[in-house]
């Protein structure tokens, strides 16, 4: 094989591999993506707090409102650090609450059955996520695998058949269905 064919052959077939290994990883270890979310919501908060603060530092514009605004950053994002896992927790309750809320104004102020039924699984999925919220964020991390997977199958399949029919295919040409 030539070089030319071998780097093709890799680039072709190196994104539904990566599919495939991603969605391995949030099915069998759904808290490895929700702690590495957490971190890099971490760092990106504790980033913008170093950024407010050097921009406060260097146009000389103090306020106490700014200072704030740069601890509660700074303090923020190094907390999502140290407690990665938090960012799961509290973020299903927070979600469950509004939820829950949510289906029991949409009950009280529906007419229709259909509007109460709905109202009703708003409220129970709230509630699901206050007192379970690790159980949903694993879930959905997992279903989420499941989606990334078939799409890595997916596209392994195609280019594997693709390869074996003998098909020519050009990267730069874009398919109409």
């Amino acid at each position: 094989m030539k070089k030319h064919q071998i780097s093709e052959l890799v680039s072709r077939f190196a994104t539904p591999v990566v599919l495939l290994v991603l969605g391995l990883v949030l099915i069998f270890c759904p808290d490895t993506a929700s702690a590495l979310i957490s971190k890099v919501v971490g760092w990106g908060l504790l980033m913008a707090g170093i950024i407010v603060a050097v921009a406060m530092v260097v146009d000389s514009d103090w306020s106490v409102s700014k200072v704030l605004t740069v601890l509660a950053l700074v303090i923020l994002g190094r907390w999502l650090m140290t407690h990665p896992l938090a960012w799961a927790a509290w973020g299903g309750r927070i979600i469950g609450l509004l939820l829950l809320l949510r289906g029991i104004r949409d009950f009280t102020q529906s007419v229709f059955t259909q509007g109460k039924v709905l109202s009703v699984v708003t409220a129970v999925l709230g509630l699901v996520l206050i007192l379970l919220p690790m159980t949903a964020s694993r879930m959905m991390f997992s279903l989420c695998g499941f989606v990334i997977l078939a799409v890595g199958g997916g596209m392994l399949a195609e280019r594997i058949w693709e390869n074996k029919n003998g098909e020519d295919h050009d990267p730069n040409i874009i398919d109409a269905l």
